[in-house]
């Protein structure tokens, strides 16, 4: 991990932020003493999938999707089914 002043940070942000960003992690010192610590920020879960190959991106966005389906006349709603099924469950 390659260390930086604060006074060559104070000089020079944007390379050392460009260099952070490219993914380059750094410490930053005071009067040779460490202080601080600045590290790219990491891609979220699903990004780090998507990038790996394991995950694909969506090809829609959800509020896209049409409303759920009504449910039929004389049958109850599925959450109340998903309820009894949990009650069922849990004793």
């Amino acid at each position: 991990m390659d260390e930086v002043g604060i006074r060559a940070l104070k000089q020079n942000a944007s390379a050392v932020v460009a260099r952070v960003a490219a993914g380059a992690s750094l410490t930053i010192t005071v009067r040779g003493r460490p202080v601080a610590q600045m590290a790219p920020v990491q891609n979220s879960r699903i990004e780090t999938l998507i990038q790996g190959g394991r995950a694909r991106p969506s090809r829609r966005r959800l509020s896209d999707l049409p409303p759920p389906a009504e449910s039929r006349p004389g049958t109850p709603p599925l959450s109340e089914e998903l309820e009894k099924m949990r009650q069922a469950e849990r004793y």
